[in-house]
């Protein structure tokens, strides 16, 4: 079965080319007060689109509009494209279609829907409103939440001012019920202020929370922080909830987790003033435990560089045989799976491997679309043993763009992931990828196949410090010996990596002190006057400067 999934920013597309569906509201008169006929107090926000919020399919205003070439003129203004008896210009305001972009409507009272025949269970519109499901909402259907013994608590902000930013990253540290064990077992937003919700991400916090705000909402950027890193809830556009396979709970209590922190991203791309939002999620939990602990793991690629004016360009990341064979003593089990790229995303596939052979196709999305993604649930849950690889396949169409795209989160940027839920639980491992060729296994292990990386994060932890005023003393030269033995320094991508982690002048420092304290022989050759060894003299400088736990954060967050 598939349900929609993380459709990561309030966006319509009307055509191939990606708009945000406030922009088209400007291209309408009264574009942004078109009440919702199923609820008039509320108005219908992706006024072209099935969906209240503006994704998915065109209701029939939507297809009379794109096939005018989005523009609002007598042609669809005359049209009645409901089929309700009032042209589209009566039912916006416009009667005599005379309004242009930039103008204030004839009327602002009184208006009615375009594309959806009114009043809405009559029996002249019965048989034209056909594809009305639930009036534009995805009703969540989760029977689990019906069981006996099961409760529910709603985590929402209080009620917060929105910055006239584009991009908001917004947190709030929220206290679990914890008077005993019990388990997650479903995840329904709790929308307020629609307009600008992009996406919602539950992190469940192992770590000490006294560090961070209580009792008020942050500006957190991306993720939960260092201390709450475990991701357990999201939503995005469209999707109703989530319900998770019986097999699994995420654990909150006394002996799970007991605070989590609510992220949520704001979209605000057309810098309105005055406006607020308190949404949330309220989770449904019991004390009557699942067989299973999980969570949600994020498997892909953390550097992408897309050239423009190209129609298939193809990048991959993956969870390593090693990184699971390192991080894993036991089987995990696939309960869902999710690829999630962005406006450039056209195909994807994810594969798992074993013994470096193809074991089983876990998703294959032949024509991706940002707005409306899917997650595949398996009734048999899929086995991951250690030492397994899961790869995740993205292919991009830039012929749009005039320039190059790259990793981020914004909207416009790029990413390529899978998400998957999964049992039993394994700590810190709530993302395996790579960047670029590194294999970044969780918090805790990063491996290349070009040298010994684990070593050398180990043994030159310290470099910057023992190096900074004396390269001759002997510690100064254990350690730059140290990090050359590795060969680490050779690699490229080993080096950016490095480099982000170790912060700005790490191989500055480096380089300084093997000219200073030259290794022995067996690392690198004699060098002459003034020079750098010569297979040390890959040694680059980089500028920019990441922390070390900063960055393995931030490569964690990526919504």
């Amino acid at each position: 079965m598939t349900v929609t999934l993380f459709a990561a920013v309030v966006i319509s597309t009307l055509t191939s080319s990606v708009y945000s569906y406030q922009r088209f509201q400007q291209q309408i008169p009264n574009g942004e007060n078109v009440p919702n006929p199923c609820n008039r107090s509320t108005t219908w926000m992706g006024v072209g689109h099935q969906n209240l919020m503006g994704r998915g399919p065109q209701n029939p205003f939507g297809i009379d509009f794109a096939a005018n070439n989005f523009t609002w003129n007598g042609t669809v203004c005359q049209k009645d494209s409901d089929g309700d008896g009032y042209s589209n210009g009566q039912e916006l305001g416009d009667p005599n279609c005379t309004w242009s972009v930039g103008q204030s409507p004839s009327r602002t009272m009184n208006l009615t829907h375009p594309g959806i025949c009114e009043p809405v269970g009559s029996s002249r519109c019965a048989y034209k409103n056909t594809w009305l499901t639930n009036c534009g909402n995805t009703k969540f259907d989760c029977p689990a939440i019906n069981d006996s013994g099961v409760k529910n608590d709603t985590l929402a902000f209080p009620p917060t001012s929105v910055p006239t930013d584009e991009t908001t990253y917004i947190c709030h540290l929220f206290r679990l019920p914890n008077d005993s064990d019990a388990d997650i077992i479903a995840i329904e937003p709790v929308i307020d202020n629609m307009e600008i919700m992009h996406h919602m991400l539950l992190y469940g916090c192992s770590g000490d929370v006294s560090r961070i705000t209580h009792n008020e909402s942050y500006l957190c950027g991306m993720g939960g922080g260092m201390e709450c890193n475990s991701l357990i809830g999201l939503w995005g556009v469209g999707v109703a909830g989530q319900c998770l396979n019986p097999q699994l709970g995420f654990r909150i209590g006394p002996t799970g987790y007991q605070y989590a922190v609510l992220q949520i991203h704001w979209n605000n791309p057309m810098h309105k003033p005055n406006l607020t939002d308190s949404s949330g999620m309220r989770i449904y939990h019991t004390n009557h435990l699942r067989p299973n602990r999980g969570e949600i793991m994020m498997v892909g690629q953390n550097t992408l560089e897309i050239p423009p004016g190209n129609k298939n360009v193809s990048f991959s990341g993956s969870c390593a045989a090693l990184c699971t064979k390192a991080v894993m003593n036991q089987s995990v089990y696939i309960t869902s799976s999710a690829l999630h790229m962005h406006l450039l995303g056209k195909s994807g596939i994810i594969r798992l491997y074993r013994n470096g052979q193809l074991l089983q196709v876990i998703d294959e999305v032949a024509s991706y679309d940002y707005n409306t993604p899917t997650m595949i649930e398996f009734k048999t849950p899929i086995e991951m043993k250690p030492g397994d690889a899961i790869k995740v396949d993205c292919t991009f169409d830039s012929t749009l763009r005039n320039t190059t795209t790259y990793w981020g989160e914004g909207t416009s940027d790029e990413m390529c992931y899978g998400f998957f839920a999964y049992y039993p639980l394994i700590r810190d491992f709530t993302f395996c990828g790579q960047f670029k060729s590194v294999d970044v296994c969780g918090m805790k292990a990063v491996m290349s196949e070009h040298c010994d990386l684990p070593t050398f994060l180990t043994n030159t932890k310290s470099l910057p410090t023992l190096c900074s005023t004396n390269c001759s003393n002997s510690k100064c030269a254990n350690a730059v010996n140290a990090a050359l033995m590795t060969g680490c320094q050779r690699d490229d991508d080993v080096r950016e990596f490095i480099q982000k982690r170790m912060g700005s002048g790490f191989f500055d420092v480096l380089a300084k002190c093997a000219l200073v304290q030259p290794p022995p022989s067996a690392v690198c050759t004699t060098p002459g006057a003034n020079q750098i060894p010569s297979h040390c003299s890959q040694i680059k400088s980089y500028a920019g400067s990441i922390p070390l736990m900063a960055f393995v954060i931030y490569i964690l967050r990526q919504f």
